[in-house]
């Protein structure tokens, strides 16, 4: 191979060098454009109270404890539940024994809830009268299926009647058992 010809190939290896690296120098035009959305989560929640009102708690102690109970006594109380959620939900009652000692006063407790009810009498005579019945316990039960309620508006509220009945048939051996009936409000929205 001659030395012009080493010149020659020497001089197109450049070029193509020289082309490949102007290639990789090109610049690139871009544009961008961004699509933004906030989002706030809504707020699911339920208040309980004695009042409409006062229904903004996420507890509430009903005021039958003070009952001196005995066969054939019973207590009732008005409940208001209130959406205090952002977002109108459908919630369900439900409820639930939690025994102690041993001995199933609550099991042998009857309970009514009902809405359209008024307190009629008082404790240790005390009735939920009239109205429609949501939620029933028999004596000797535990609590039957949740009952489903129909949407509650924002801040809107449902004034219930919760009744709390022994039975004149309870066992003797309920004297100086206690227990813990709870009536749960469950607000739910989505699948």
């Amino acid at each position: 191979m001659s030395r012009r010809s080493v010149q020659v190939k020497a001089i197109l290896s450049m070029g193509i060098l020289v082309g490949l690296g102007s290639v990789s120098t090109l610049a690139a035009w871009t544009g961008t454009a961004t699509a933004t959305s906030s989002i706030t989560a809504a707020k699911v929640s339920l208040g309980v109270g004695a009042t409409a009102s006062g229904a903004t708690a996420e507890s509430y102690t009903v005021p039958v404890s003070s009952v001196n109970w005995y066969p054939g006594a019973s207590a009732a109380a008005v409940v208001v539940v209130r959406n205090t959620s952002s977002v109108a939900l459908p919630y369900s009652i439900k409820g639930s024994i939690t025994e102690s000692g041993g001995v199933e006063l609550g099991k042998a407790m009857q309970v009514l809830v009902k809405t359209g009810a008024t307190v009629s009498g008082t404790a240790p005579n005390a009735t939920c009268s009239g109205g429609t019945a949501l939620v029933t316990k028999s004596a000797g039960s535990a609590f039957g299926a949740d009952a489903v309620r129909p949407v509650l508006p924002v801040d809107a509220s449902e004034t219930l009647c919760v009744q709390y009945s022994l039975p004149v048939n309870a066992a003797n051996n309920l004297q100086g058992a206690s227990t813990k009936l709870d009536v749960v409000f469950t607000g739910t929205v989505g699948s």
